[in-house]
């Protein structure tokens, strides 16, 4: 190895690393220039550091592996700050690594150093686990092994680690001889006393319901979930976040959005918060029994929405910090050895009523979808319906669509964990660059080619359909044309679909019902409208040579995804736009 870029690199070849997402800058050189002979990894460029790390996200949520972000000094971390709030919000364990330059310390090469800042990680150190500026080469491959760390223990998180372009430069003097090792973490599982003393809270009371949010990020902690409420005869009510239960499982009773203390059945006596954070004020009554199994020791993860405050102080009878898969499965293992036949007869009977109710729900959101498709009414419901037609096992959903959210969610029958991710930070722009980082999750860098190879036809595509699907201000925000260009240049498969109804929807209603009312009594839209011009999503795409299209009836969106899901199935991007009406009741302009 010649320089500390070369070093660099070999070290993230050394962890495994696939693919660095990010934006070239005057700051990183000798890392870049390293990145042409040392394969694993390959560079993904991107056109905005935002977009970039928004991808290492979705790349690290769907592979469950850390997702790597390179970005250039303090101008680039400051592009990027809302991505560190998603990622943290998200539990996403991604490490980004940023240039930096000292002042009074010269490039050994003689390039020009400036942007200089004493303390980059500044700015969004209330988002990141941990941050580190290396000072020596001689301590970046602990450094590196521990952010690596840092990132992936749970709970899971952001980690900033800024990379000193002298030192970069500086030629290695020394042979560094790099060992892959192993490394086996232990389990967090709370002691057998209480674990026990949950089951038998569990199985005395008369009904038990359970609300989890974040627990869906990791497919495994889903599955045993579900071993869990079969085994104990408990309701599961989700935010869905990510995939945290099937639902047409038939223990499954709906969901909650977080942003209020979530509904419980008038039987219900004893409450299971899962990897589940209510916004404050919000907490359960004091007459109902709280347990709280977390993985998140510090409460600022696990809620919608929540910044650096986190989450209430909820009043529990027991609260365990723990890894979820491992502690389910010890307490299903745990019933299955205790329960008696009497305590079998009181499940099956808890059960029963709870799938009873699981049939009514579903039914009515499958009768409510049905009907805004069959009178041709162009929404959520009927959008929801018409994908839900074209559905399968194979295809991940990424979900920012904000105003219809809460139609998609109950009309898409997503049962399978890791197919689906939604925005527990609510931050608008995060899903054009967080789909494609979904999209890459199941590749490898030798499956990714430059844009030459992909005309030639000589790529492959990922083995999953992912379908983003985002509103015209998520597009806006999340700067659609760089998260397209990264897309069309790699030959990435994935299909967006822009809901676009020329407005700032997600806002209207809470300025609708404002103290005084005058933007509603005037018909004064103008701090929500999106409109005259119109932005048209597809002809951006066409731009970028992207098959594009644009729907404004239900039977246009019908035909236009199934054309789009064939493109998508070639290998190619598709960008499907939606022109529905604006939530303030005007008719908005239409695009010719």
């Amino acid at each position: 190895m010649e320089t500390g870029g070369h070093l660099f690199v070999e070290l993230l070849k050394n962890k495994g690393v696939q693919f660095v997402f990010g934006t070239t800058g005057a700051g990183m050189p000798d890392i870049q220039d390293a990145m042409v002979v040392v394969k694993p990894p390959k560079w993904i460029q991107g056109l905005h550091e935002f977009v970039s790390v928004s991808a290492a996200i979705g790349y690290s949520l769907a592979s469950e592996k850390v997702g790597v972000a390179l970005i250039d000094r303090i101008v680039g971390t400051l592009n990027c700050a809302g991505a560190f709030y998603a990622a943290f919000l998200s539990s996403a364990p991604i490490v980004v690594f940023a240039s930096s330059n000292i002042a009074g310390i010269p490039i050994p090469n003689g390039l020009p150093e400036y942007h200089y800042h004493s303390d980059p990680a500044y700015p969004i150190r209330p988002w990141i686990k941990w941050c580190t500026q290396v000072n020596s080469l001689e301590m970046l491959p602990d450094d590196i092994n521990k952010a690596f760390l840092m990132a992936s223990v749970e709970h899971t998180g952001p980690v900033f680690f800024a990379l000193r372009q002298d030192l970069m430069a500086q030629r290695i003097g020394k042979v560094y001889h790099l060992d892959r090792h192993t490394e086996t973490y232990s389990s967090r599982i709370p002691d057998d006393l209480s674990l026990n003393k949950i089951v038998d809270l569990v199985v005395t009371s008369e009904f038990v319901q359970l609300f989890t949010s974040q627990l869906g990020r990791h497919p495994a902690s889903v599955e045993a979930l579900k071993r869990f409420a079969h085994t104990f005869g408990v309701a599961v009510s989700e935010a869905r976040f990510f995939m945290n239960y099937p639902i047409t499982d038939p223990l499954h009773v709906g969901f909650f959005d977080g942003y209020g203390t979530p509904l419980l059945f008038p039987s219900t006596k004893l409450v299971l918060s899962v990897e589940m954070g209510l916004l404050p004020p919000y907490k359960f009554e004091n007459d109902v029994k709280v347990i709280e199994l977390s993985s998140d020791p510090k409460k600022t993860q696990d809620v919608a929405g929540g910044g650096d405050y986190g989450s209430s102080y909820i009043l529990a009878s027991m609260r365990c910090i723990c890894d979820m898969a491992p502690t389910l499965e010890k307490l299903v293992k745990i019933g299955s050895e205790r329960l008696a036949s009497s305590d079998k007869s009181v499940i099956k009977e808890r059960t029963a009523k709870i799938s009873e109710y699981h049939e009514r729900l579903l039914k009515s959101w499958d009768e409510k979808a049905k009907k805004s498709f069959d009178a041709g009414v162009l929404d959520g419901w009927s959008i929801g319906y018409i994908l839900n037609k074209h559905w399968s096992k194979e295809k991940v959903m990424v979900d920012g669509s904000m105003s219809y959210w809460d139609s998609l969610i109950k009309t898409v029958k997503i049962e399978k964990p890791g197919t689906y991710f939604g925005n527990p930070a609510a931050f608008l722009g995060i899903t054009p660059g967080m789909a494609y980082g979904v999209a890459l999750a199941d590749r490898e860098y030798i499956e990714v080619k430059d844009y030459g190879l992909y005309k030639a036809g000589k790529i492959s595509q990922s083995k999953r359909t992912v379908v983003a699907i985002l509103g015209d201000g998520d597009a806006a925000m999340g700067n659609i044309v760089s998260a397209l260009w990264s897309c069309k240049h790699y030959g990435i498969n994935l299909l967006y679909i822009v809901l676009n109804n020329a407005c700032w929807g997600i806002d209207w209603p809470p300025i609708e019902d404002s103290l005084t009312g005058w933007s509603k009594k005037a018909g004064d839209f103008e701090t929500v409208d999106i409109d005259q011009p119109r932005i048209n999503f597809a002809e951006i795409a066409h731009t970028l040579e992207v098959w594009s299209k644009h729907v404004s009836t239900v039977d246009e969106f019908d035909l236009a995804l199934q054309e789009a899901l064939k493109v998508v199935n070639k290998g190619e991007t598709a960008l499907l736009e939606v022109f529905l009406p604006k939530p303030t009741g005007q008719k908005p302009s239409v695009v010719p």
